[in-house]
This record gives C-alpha cells, structure tokens and sequence, in this order.
C-alpha cells in the first residue's frame, strides 16, 4: 500500500505559520511563490512542501541578504546644474505663460469680426 499523503493545510493555516495575511497566502500561491495544490478548485498547502520550501529559502538568505538591504536613510541629493535648474525655470514660465494666454482667449472675452458687427447694427 501507499503512505498516507502529508498534512494538507488551507490558506488560513498557512497564513497563521507564515504570519501573514490569507490574501497574500493566495497571492504566493497564485504567483508560484510557495508551493501548493489545486484539489477540485480548492488551494491547498502540503506541509512538508512548505516546510522544505523554507528550508531551501533559509539556505539562500545570506548569500541574498546584502543585495536585498536598503539604506535607512534616503541618498543625498545629487547635484544639478545651473543650466538644468535654468531650462525647467524657463520651461516653467513657457507653461504658466501658455495657460495665461489660453484663459485670455476664452469664449466669454473673444471679440466678433468687425464685420458681423455692422451687419448685426443694420438689422436692429
């Protein structure tokens, strides 16, 4: 006869051991993150597939730890030049200039043509 398969966990459980959250736990699994199973729709997690799973994880820590750190404190900021901080001073101004003059066109304040104006004051 064959052994009895391993412990099958939910997503619930596994979201317990790994404290994390049991939409995460599917979205590991969804992306192939942790190993899993689908048994008629349902997800669910053999315990000794996790178990070595971690294992295998925790033997590539450290040689991935330093390559994963961050500093804590953000990087100083790099130097700009007078000409970079000049040209978005001038592209700023050609900006607030464009939107000067599209608000000055507006409907409300455009003029008729000199034209329909007579032709307006024969009819009255």
């Amino acid at each position: 006869m064959s052994e009895f398969p391993s412990e099958l966990l939910i997503a619930a459980e596994v979201a317990r051991w790994f404290r994390i959250t049991r939409s995460t736990t599917y979205a590991w699994a969804a992306t192939g993150k942790i190993p899993s199973v689908k048994l008629n729709g349902a997800i669910r997690f053999v315990r000794a597939d996790l178990e070595r799973w971690i294992q295998e994880r925790s033997r590539r820590v450290p040689e991935l730890a330093p390559s994963q750190t961050r500093p804590i404190l953000p990087s100083p900021m790099l130097a700009v030049s007078r000409v970079t901080i000049q040209r978005a001073g001038a592209r700023a101004i050609r900006q607030v200039t464009k939107r000067h003059s599209s608000q000055q066109s507006s409907p409300s304040e455009r003029r008729l043509p000199t034209a329909d104006l007579g032709e307006r004051k024969e009819k009255r």
